[in-house]
Formats: C-alpha cells, sequence, structure tokens
C-alpha cells in the first residue's frame, strides 16, 4: 500500500466515509491491525451480546473520523490535522487484551500498564526485550512501521511529530485535550457506539453534532462553538449515564470480569503471563490461557467460556471521597475469606455514569456540566458453585463498610445524581 492509496469504510454509526493516503497508510499498520482482535467492552458481555464482539478497531476508526469532523481539525495546516488525526487512531494501540481486564489485574498486583502512556515511553526505551516499540516486533513478527510512517509523511520533522502524537495521546501537548480529557474523540465515539451495539434509542448525529463544535484548543482545554452546545454535551452525558447503568451493574458480566481478571493475574503469578505480553491480542491471549500449563488459569477460563459464572454477591454502591486501590480491594479479600471461611475475591469499579466537565466557548464563557461522584460498586465472587447466603451477604457488606470506611447502601439516582433508597443490584 502506497501513500496514495484510499480506503473506503462502511461504519455502523457515521456510515461511509474514506480515509485518504497518508492516514490510510497508518491505518494498516500493525499497531492498529492488532485493534481488530482486541474488544472495546473488556469482556463477551452475556448480558449484552450487541457489543461481545464490538472491537477496538472499529471505535479507533470512530475516534478518528470524529476528529476529521471537528471545526479545529478544517483550520489547521496539514501536518497539525495529521498529527490530530494519527492521535485519534493510536491512542488505543497500546491497550491491553481484553481491554482494561488485564491491565487491572496487574494492577492489583501492584504492575501499573498505561496504554496511554505506553508509546511514549517505548520510544524512549532501549530494553530490546520489551516488544512492541516504535520499530520493535510487534505483531507476527511484523515491526510496528510507526518510525517509518512518520518519515515518509512529515521527512526530516518526523521525530517532533511524533512526539506531538505521543504527547496528544497521553492528554498532554496543544491536541491533548481532544484525544484524553474529560470529554475528548475517544469519549465521544466510546459511549456512543456502545449505546448504539448495545440497542439503545438515541440521536446518532449526538457525537457528530459535539465534534463539529470543537472549535480550538487553547491552555490546555478545548473551545466549543457558543450557541446550543451546552444542551449537546448535557445530552450525551444522559447518554453516558444509562450505557453506564447497564455496564456496570450487569451481576453476570461483573462476574465475568472477576474471573478473568484473577484468571490473568494467576497466569502472571504461575509464570505464564508477562507485563511485555501487553502487545497480545485477545486471541493470542485467551489462547495462552486455555493451553497453558497452569490448571486453576485454566479451570477459570473454562468455566466462562461456557457459561458457568462464580457465585456473586449483591453488588453494592459504598460512597465515600476516593474508592479504594486495588491493594486494599485485594486485602479485603483476604479478610472476608477468613471470615466467611470460603475463597473470597473482591472487586470494585468507580462510578463512570456521570462526570462533571467544564465547557469552554467561544465567548469566553465557562459553563459546568454534570457532576462528580463519590461512588464505588463492590462485589464479591467465589468459585464455590453455591449462592452466598443471606447471613453471608450482611457480612460482607458490614465487613466492607468497617474495612473500607465507607457509607454502604446509599445508591445514586442515575438521572439526578441524588441518593435513594434502591441500596444493592
Amino acid at each position: 500500500m502506497t501513500l496514495r492509496d484510499s480506503i473506503e469504510f462502511f461504519d455502523p454509526l457515521y456510515g461511509h466515509f474514506s480515509i485518504r493516503e497518508e492516514m490510510a497508510r497508518l491505518v494498516f499498520l500493525p499497531p492498529v491491525q492488532r485493534l481488530r482482535h482486541v474488544r472495546l467492552s473488556n469482556i463477551d458481555s452475556l448480558t449484552m451480546p450487541g457489543i461481545s464482539g464490538l472491537s477496538r478497531y472499529e471505535h479507533v476508526l470512530g475516534a478518528y473520523f470524529l476528529a476529521t469532523q471537528s471545526s479545529l481539525a478544517r483550520k489547521l495546516s496539514r501536518e497539525d490535522r495529521l498529527v490530530l488525526q494519527a492521535a485519534a487512531l493510536l491512542h488505543d494501540w497500546a491497550i491491553t487484551p481484553s481491554g482494561h481486564l488485564v491491565a487491572e489485574a496487574f494492577a492489583f498486583l501492584g504492575r501499573e500498564l498505561d496504554h496511554e502512556l505506553k508509546l511514549g515511553q517505548l520510544l524512549d526505551a532501549h530494553d530490546p526485550s520489551e516488544i512492541g516499540g516504535a520499530q520493535r516486533q510487534m505483531l507476527y513478527g511484523r515491526e510496528s512501521g510507526l518510525i517509518q510512517w512518520a518519515k515518509e509523511v512529515f521527512a526530516t520533522d518526523w521525530e517532533r511529530r511524533l512526539n506531538e502524537i505521543t504527547t496528544a495521546i497521553s492528554g498532554k501537548g496543544k491536541f491533548g485535550p481532544c484525544i484524553c480529557g474529560s470529554l475528548d474523540v475517544d469519549n465521544l465515539d466510546n459511549v456512543s457506539r456502545i449505546a448504539f451495539h448495545m440497542g439503545l434509542d438515541f440521536d446518532r448525529q449526538l457525537p457528530l453534532k459535539i465534534a463539529h463544535a470543537i472549535m480550538d484548543c487553547i491552555d490546555g482545554h478545548m473551545v466549543f462553538e457558543t450557541n446550543g452546545v451546552a444542551l449537546l454535551i448535557d445530552a450525551w452525558l444522559q447518554l453516558r449515564t444509562n450505557v453506564y447503568e447497564h455496564l456496570m451493574t450487569s451481576r453476570l458480566d461483573f462476574s465475568g470480569k472477576l474471573m478473568l481478571i484473577h484468571a490473568s493475574m494467576w497466569a502472571y503469578q504461575d509464570g505464564l503471563l508477562k507485563p511485555s505480553d501487553w502487545v497480545m491480542n485477545d486471541l493470542d491471549f485467551f489462547g495462552l490461557l486455555l493451553n497453558g500449563s497452569s490448571k486453576r488459569v485454566k479451570e477459570v477460563v473454562q468455566r466462562w467460556f461456557c457459561g458457568e459464572p462464580w457465585s456473586l454477591t449483591n453488588l453494592v454502591w459504598f460512597e465515600s471521597s476516593q474508592p479504594p486501590t486495588f491493594d486494599a480491594v485485594r486485602e479485603f479479600s483476604e479478610e472476608l475469606s477468613k471470615l466467611l471461611k470460603k475463597d473470597c475475591y473482591a472487586y470494585r469499579i468507580k462510578d463512570k455514569r456521570t462526570r462533571r466537565i467544564q465547557v469552554w466557548t467561544q465567548s469566553g464563557q465557562t459553563i459546568p456540566i454534570g457532576k462528580d461522584s463519590h461512588y464505588w460498586l463492590l462485589g464479591v465472587g467465589t468459585p464455590k458453585k453455591e449462592e452466598f447466603s443471606v447471613a453471608e451477604e450482611g457480612k460482607f457488606v458490614q465487613a466492607a463498610a468497617t474495612f473500607f470506611k465507607a457509607v454502604p447502601a446509599r445508591k445514586a439516582d442515575s438521572a439526578s445524581g441524588e441518593t435513594s433508597d434502591l441500596f444493592v443490584h
């Protein structure tokens, strides 16, 4: 494929669009092609089958398209426009297999894998054991090709421009807010795309309308068109609430996340998985877990694939200034296992249903939209094939409230953000 080629894409959310010349070449490099086989939703959902096969590849193409549709992109120079578009296309390139689940498994073990910083780290690294760098082998023996692409596109200025791309992916530099901020093309596409595949009813033009309203990036924030943008962003936040209300509170999927996170942790502890294996796609990752020598890993993954989830407590909303760390959750699992006299594995999710956004407009206004949340969702699973008793449920909630010094059984209302007496799921 040459830089003169263009590719036609047919997107289920945005319809037909073309990617031309320089960006078409980038699409077909291993860092982007790997994402065809990395899921967007983190788990192959049992209750929302429409999102089970949704790939990060489809998502990054959508984020790229939104970046091209912004009013900001239309007024940029060729080089700046390519930096913005490339950052949108590459923003998920270092995501771990199964989305964020493997990254969370490493976080439970005290090993942080931040995919938004990974490209910059690899460009600066000199460790030959770390695959996936700018010119190191990444996908089935192929080099990533990023440096060669940058040289062809930006000529002698390639190093500075590639650095601008990595900086934007990490949320910094002149385009950082467009790629990694409280409201960016990643978030716009992610929420809207999942809502579409989930089957929710919403205005499919909403993310495009908000993208059109992005006029500039100044002093670390995006500047939006003044007229009507607050209503558009408020509608998108309501859609986000609806999406995450479904994603967060699905008991079967919560159990599946527990299972796959702990399978990944055990794979690391048993020597099957290494931090450098972040570069795997989902096919290779699950092949490793299923065909490896660890019996406990294989058993958990087989159970999930066969639709035999772990038994799960009620999912309880807790309120505190910050959600507990993964270290604290792991320690709580050990304490609860002793208390209930069986293996217990806890998992918490920070409330993603709402967020506060400061919207800067061309008229100089700053409009606050949405609210911060101090809630987080906690559940506990066990491999034992028996349900938690009422008494065990009570001990779980009481123990969690004491251990985390958090207030249990107050659930944020999905529409108003107020608390209600609907305590658990």
